[in-house]
């Protein structure tokens, strides 16, 4: 069984495994990588781990918020940098986004190949306050962009949607064999950016 914790042990324990579960999980993804690989980076042991997480699971979702609040934390900073036009600047803020997207795996595996392993594995509500929190920012940043003086004219949602179109196009380019979106990914950003600022028109469902 294992020994109980102090408090200082607790908060020294649960930093290790924030930090060394994002090593593991960037460098092997959810499904390569195992508690005991987990408890043994943060020297502590397999049953240890249970005392902190239910799961490996549930551990993932911590690393992930963390990460994306440094994430946002940068989103937010490039909102507010200067450029010749609302929609460069748009555009600016878009590619940061997927600049720090690209140099960031835990991202990656979180919008890929490992979300059907948390759907299956944590419980509902938290993938759903965590998908909430992802809109919640979303809003935060179309509300500082409008206040920065990019005049965004749609919702959060319609943000939210496209960029995560974005998000797989990127990370299914491969699939279509090499250069075939050389150039396209950026003319994609600037025509999001260009609908975000009501610069064109998508014509509505009864197609006018």
């Amino acid at each position: 069984m294992p020994r109980a914790f102090t408090q200082h042990e607790k908060e020294l324990i649960g930093a290790r495994l924030l930090e060394q579960g994002a090593r593991q999980f960037a460098a092997h993804g959810l499904r390569k990588t195992n508690v005991e690989e987990l408890a043994q980076a943060a020297g502590i042991s397999k049953g240890a781990f249970y005392l902190f997480y239910e799961s490996k699971e549930a551990l993932f979702m911590d690393v992930i918020e963390e990460a994306e609040q440094l994430f946002r934390r940068e989103m937010l900073a490039a909102v507010d940098q200067p450029g010749p036009t609302p929609r460069a600047r748009l555009v600016a803020v878009f590619k940061k986004a997927f600049s720090l997207f690209e140099r960031t795996p835990l991202l990656q595996f979180f919008s890929g190949r490992d979300y059907d392993v948390l759907f299956s594995r944590i419980p509902p509500e938290k993938l759903q306050q965590h998908l909430a929190n992802d809109l919640e920012f979303i809003e935060t940043l179309v509300a500082r962009g409008r206040a920065a003086g990019i005049p965004i004219q749609v919702r959060a949602e319609q943000v939210s949607g496209l960029l995560y179109a974005f998000i797989l196009t990127f990370l299914h380019q491969d699939d279509f064999g090499p250069n075939a979106f050389a150039g396209t990914l950026d003319l994609l950003l600037e025509l999001i950016a260009a609908y975000c600022l009501g610069e064109v028109e998508v014509p509505n469902e009864a197609g006018h």
